[in-house]
């Protein structure tokens, strides 16, 4: 069973609680647009199943059924306990190999982008992994039953929610076996001797005995992100930036193996016969000005299109691939839209306008396209979009760029 869904609504009542405890603090970690760029991160990966790839589990059930594997029986709880740990170590390796190769780099990079730690960042997921599920194939190989793994994985990915934090400083001993706020800190750190350490999910030890931990430095605070930093609020970017940059220096680099070797090297090797950029880990964060009403706005729209993607996807099967692909581009064009107007571009606005038209249009003739939706679709559509509509009219003074200079975001 996949325990994430349940949790969801836990997650989004323990960022409040993280959110109301900075602000009773003094020490606030979340920023609304950063925030909104990491829950955009989070349903994008979770839309992306209307696309129908299934790859992974394609490969995983012609693997076993071609080799003959014999399923286990697995129903007692030290069973699950041995696979809970089995299932950690291999994603100890997945994920090292994730910073350590290009290629899984690019769909890992997702995770890092954000320039602030705190729980959303937990949720900030990628949507083009589709090659880490071979470090699994053991546990299916071996005969451990497809939805004992899913089990175990979705409470090893739970545990891992809570460590996304800075308000949890030292916990003693348990530093010592368990992945936590500190060690976890220093994995999604850009100082230099922090850059590919701690990879442990729920366990530290794997860390420990393969040599890639780091303890978290008093006099060397975390800077979170990446080197080479995004520098934008946009999911669609954000997700597909390092698949750009890599099949990029394949296509430039004169030699045919380093057109290869790209793409299973470190993120920070470049080949030889092309220029090295240099990137400051020190720079300001991102966080382009705009006014209080674009950001409510967004943070709105965010649950209503959220209520819409989580209600497609769990609707999806019954869906003609059409009225997926449909629904995919929606959602994803709403978050690309509402990116666009965090960065206050100058065609955000255009954008909106142009969405909440399709929206209305797809609304009205969607279920004259689509059997499967019903009427009530057509009302809720053509009421979201006139709504927004409105409330962009009612506020249009207040649609661009704050209009008080803001000092620059320290990256701290």
């Amino acid at each position: 069973m996949n325990y994430v869904t349940l949790a969801i609504p836990f997650f989004i009542l323990l960022m409040a609680v993280e959110w109301a405890w900075g602000q009773w603090r003094g020490h606030q970690t979340y920023r609304m647009n950063d925030t909104l760029s990491s829950l955009y991160m989070g349903l994008m990966s979770r839309v992306v199943d209307l696309l129908r790839l299934g790859f992974a589990s394609l490969v995983t059930a012609w693997m076993v059924s071609h080799l003959g594997v014999q399923t286990l029986e697995v129903d007692a709880v030290w069973q699950y306990a041995v696979i809970f740990v089995a299932y950690d170590f291999l994603y100890y390796w997945k994920h090292r190999f994730g910073h350590e190769w290009r290629i899984l780099w690019a769909s890992h990079v997702a995770h890092h982008q954000s320039e602030e730690f705190n729980l959303s960042t937990a949720l900030r997921q990628t949507g083009t992994d589709y090659i880490g599920f071979v470090f699994y194939l053991p546990l299916f190989l071996l005969g451990v039953p497809a939805e004992v793994v899913i089990t175990v994985g979705s409470l090893n990915l739970i545990y891992q929610f809570w460590v996304h934090t800075e308000h949890i400083r030292r916990l003693g001993p348990l530093e010592w076996v368990f992945v936590t706020p500190s060690n976890h800190r220093v994995h999604h750190a850009k100082n230099p001797q922090y850059i590919d350490r701690n990879y442990g999910g729920v366990f530290i030890v794997w860390d420990r005995l393969f040599g890639t931990f780091k303890d978290e430095e008093a006099a060397s605070p975390c800077r979170y992100g990446i080197t080479h930093a995004l520098q934008s609020w946009d999911p669609i970017r954000a997700n597909l930036h390092v698949w750009i940059e890599t099949a990029g220096l394949a296509w430039r680099t004169r030699h045919l193996k380093d057109k290869l070797l790209v793409w299973f090297r470190p993120p920070s090797w470049i080949p030889p016969d092309l220029p090295r950029e240099e990137y400051d880990w020190q720079a300001d964060k991102f966080d382009p000005l705009v006014s209080g009403f674009i950001r409510g706005y967004c943070f709105a729209h965010y649950w209503l299109i959220t209520a819409a993607g989580l209600a497609a996807v769990l609707r999806g099967a019954d869906f003609p691939i059409s009225l997926s692909l449909a629904c995919f581009a929606l959602i994803a064009g709403s978050l690309y839209v509402h990116g666009q107007m965090l960065e206050a571009r100058a065609l955000a606005l255009r954008l909106e306008w142009a969405r909440l038209i399709d929206i209305a249009s797809l609304g009205v003739a969607g279920p004259h396209i689509w059997a499967e939706l019903p009427l009530w679709v057509t009302w809720l559509a053509c009421a979201y979009a006139g709504t927004s509509a409105l409330t962009l009219v009612l506020g249009r003074q207040h649609t661009g760029v704050a209009t008080q200079p803001l000092a620059p975001v320290a990256a701290d």
